[in-house]
């Protein structure tokens, strides 16, 4: 979506974080380099700057301990006094362990860096230049990976432990609740301390008092132990089990592979690495009754049956098996989760909305975060759950854009939380929009068709030439066979036209395909005309995408909607004449744009039954608009319209007529109030013609 003049606001905030050698979360709250943090950062960077991609990476890496443990924090010496806890507090310099030349944390976080090393390499345009810093990178990739493998895999499973909160990136999630409550502050004796978090921030959207006692009691212990991982192990009360972590860990594994490849190492180490975790996860992370991954308590030898975004992080990992992935999209795209399209709900919360202790705007606790949400776009891509990424994308690309580049967004008003001029949000958002240009640059270059075809075509060419249907029966075989392949190949607005083709139902589609030459059209009401066209139209789209064998788009047809066509009652129909027969009905604004024209940009393929048009259609239109083919911004007075408004704006008449059409069909009730009283400025988005498969 053409929302690229906030690409230059993201960047901007990159650079007022970046203080020369590393970038820091924001100069509001966060003075000094974060772990995960700069990963997603360097995925950022490497979209437009790869030298500042690879210098966020170096900076990070050359902090990272001789045991192979990589901080949470590597501290900027002239930044000291700002943030609480710094190095006094931690004391890393008492074990042998820690990096003398840096002052660090005692705590890792989860390990991103060979997916976000990977992403550098792959987004270069100096190849060399990177794989050199791969080469560089690779050896301190193996050996961070090798620490918890060896350290923190106390089964010798490959599920690697978490020791505190802070490694899960998710603080005060509601996960370490149950393990946090075993801490009984009235038998610990506590140091002296003073938390800054919660005098810059609103405490109402921060940890609690007693959250922090708990964390530093953990803290306490670690130093008493010299962070010597054997006997915290021992001593810890909190080891547990993170799927967040794990598939993080999952995805860099993964990385690990491809990088070897590149530059030539062998990668059978990280190849049973990523087979070992993956298996234990489902086995053990894996709630046949809840439905998600949970974390595990290592002490107490369960699963912690708390549901959180973390449980859907084996998506982004490539954990989940297939029955597991489609079990964790439901559960996803539910009101715990917020439903596709649901009112007063915004991407995905951190933690389930049906629960009492659910809060839009407390930290860990039930906002939105933009880099989960980022990491559940890619699994949900992986997993080709196309509509629910879609979603995704747009979210992360209009909540910024609202409500500004904040730490976290409240999940239902979208209002910013936490401290503004985030870095990982700005980061993201570069990626998704490089991402998105990525694909306009390849629609551009459809125009060059591969195929030529005549000037007419005809594709359902009846080989069986005695008919031996009538005409109420072909259109009932029709309907049958139309809902039948739909309802079976077509999933979250994906279309799967190898099965199709291979499928005993396409078969006998193409059959009464040929005996529609003698369809006389016996229809006693007009819903079922109209359902007639509607259905035959998509079913006629299907056909020509498996008949021409097209790859990548219906536009690698020259005349795929004018010379492609069907012989019906003894006349020849393109696609074309089939759509300009529709502008001719009633509610015709409805039928012209819900029609699917095989592209990414068309609104999910459904059956449309004669005794039911207005219900579907307007289930079509409500995908289609609140898609990321419709971007609506209250707070910019502008409205990102798919292209296909432009194509029927005839029908419309003006502007306002669309607008009022599109505020039918939008859920969110301050975007339709804003439709309704407001004359925001349209621009249009350029269509998607890449196959909806």
């Amino acid at each position: 979506m053409p929302v690229y003049e906030y690409l230059k606001t993201a960047k901007s905030i990159l650079d007022k974080n970046h203080n020369g050698r590393f970038t820091v979360p924001s100069i509001h709250l966060y003075p000094h380099q974060w772990n995960w943090d700069s990963g997603f950062i360097a995925i950022g960077y490497s979209r437009y700057d790869t030298d500042r991609a690879i210098q966020e990476m170096v900076s990070l890496f050359e902090a990272q301990w001789e045991n192979g443990m990589l901080p949470h924090i590597v501290f900027n010496p002239d930044n000291l006094g700002r943030y609480f806890p710094e190095p006094d507090f931690w004391q890393t310099d008492i074990t042998p362990f820690s990096n003398k030349k840096h002052l660090t944390s005692g705590i890792t976080q989860p390990p991103v860096h060979a997916y976000a090393a990977l992403k550098i390499y792959e987004n270069a345009k100096d190849k060399e230049k990177a794989k050199q810093f791969l080469r560089w990178i690779y050896p301190k990739l193996i050996k961070l990976h090798r620490y918890f493998y060896l350290e923190r895999n106390p089964d010798d499973n490959g599920l690697i432990y978490i020791r505190h909160p802070w490694e899960s990136g998710m603080d005060n999630s509601p996960m370490w609740d149950p393990v946090l409550e075993r801490i009984d502050l009235s038998q610990i004796k506590l140091p002296p301390f003073k938390r800054k978090d919660n005098r810059i921030i609103d405490p109402e959207q921060r940890p609690k008092d007693e959250d922090y006692q708990r964390y530093i009691y953990l803290v306490e212990l670690f130093k008493k132990h010299r962070y010597d991982e054997r006997k915290i192990f021992h001593d810890c009360p909190f080891i547990v089990f993170d799927p967040l972590f794990n598939s993080v860990l999952s995805v860099s594994n993964e990385a690990l592979i491809k990088i070897a490849d590149i530059i030539g190492e062998d990668c059978r180490q990280a190849e049973e690495w990523y087979l070992t975790t993956a298996r234990s996860m489902r086995d053990i992370l894996y709630s046949k009754k809840g439905k998600i991954f949970y974390a595990y308590d290592y002490i107490e030898k369960k699963q912690i049956e708390v549901a959180t975004s973390a449980g859907f992080m084996p998506l982004f990992g490539g954990v989940a098996s297939h029955s597991q992935a489609v079990e964790l999209f439901e559960y996803m795209d539910s009101t715990s989760f917020c439903k596709l399209h649901e009112e007063s709900c915004l991407a995905i919360p951190n933690y389930d909305r049906t629960r009492e202790d659910f809060s839009t705007k407390n930290y860990w606790r039930g906002p939105v975060w933009i880099n989960i949400n980022w990491m559940l776009y890619q699994g949900l891509k992986r997993y080709k759950f196309k509509q629910k990424a879609e979603h995704l994308e747009k979210t992360i690309l209009e909540l910024p854009i609202r409500f500004g580049f904040y730490e976290y967004f409240d999940s239902v008003s979208g209002a910013g939380y936490g401290t503004k001029d985030f870095s990982w949000t700005a980061a993201l958002f570069i990626d998704l929009l490089y991402e998105f240009a990525e694909k306009e640059a390849v629609r551009n270059g459809m125009g060059i068709y591969i195929q030529s075809v005549k000037n007419e075509t005809v594709l359902n060419l009846d080989r069986n030439r005695i008919s031996v249907y009538e005409s109420d029966e072909i259109f009932r075989e029709f309907n049958y066979l139309t809902d039948s392949i739909i309802k079976k190949y077509v999933r979250n607005g994906t279309v799967d036209y190898k099965s199709i083709k291979l499928s005993p139902e396409y078969k006998l589609f193409q059959n009464i395909a040929g005996k529609l030459a003698g369809f006389d059209y016996p229809f006693d009401r007009c819903e079922e005309k109209v359902s007639f066209w509607i259905n035959l139209y998509n079913m006629m789209v299907v056909d020509f995408v498996i008949k021409m064998k097209l790859k990548r788009s219906v536009r690698e047809v020259d005349g795929f909607f004018t010379k492609l066509k069907y012989r019906i009652n003894g006349r020849t129909f393109s696609l074309k004449d089939i759509e300009s027969m529709l502008t001719c009905e009633d509610k015709k604004e409805k039928i012209v744009l819900s029609l699917v024209k095989g592209a990414q940009s068309s609104p999910p393929l459904r059956y449309v039954p004669p005794s039911n048009i207005d219900k579907t259609l307007d289930k079509v239109l409500k995908d289609f608009i609140n898609s990321s083919e419709v971007l609506i911004l209250p707070e910019k007075n502008t409205v990102y319209l798919s292209e296909a408004f432009r194509w029927y704006r005839d029908i419309f008449c003006e502007d306002r007529n669309i607008l009022n059409f599109v505020k039918i069909y939008t859920v969110d009730s301050r975007k339709r109030e804003f439709l309704e009283n407001r004359k925001p400025k349209i621009t249009y988005i350029p269509y998607d013609w890449y196959l909806n498969n």
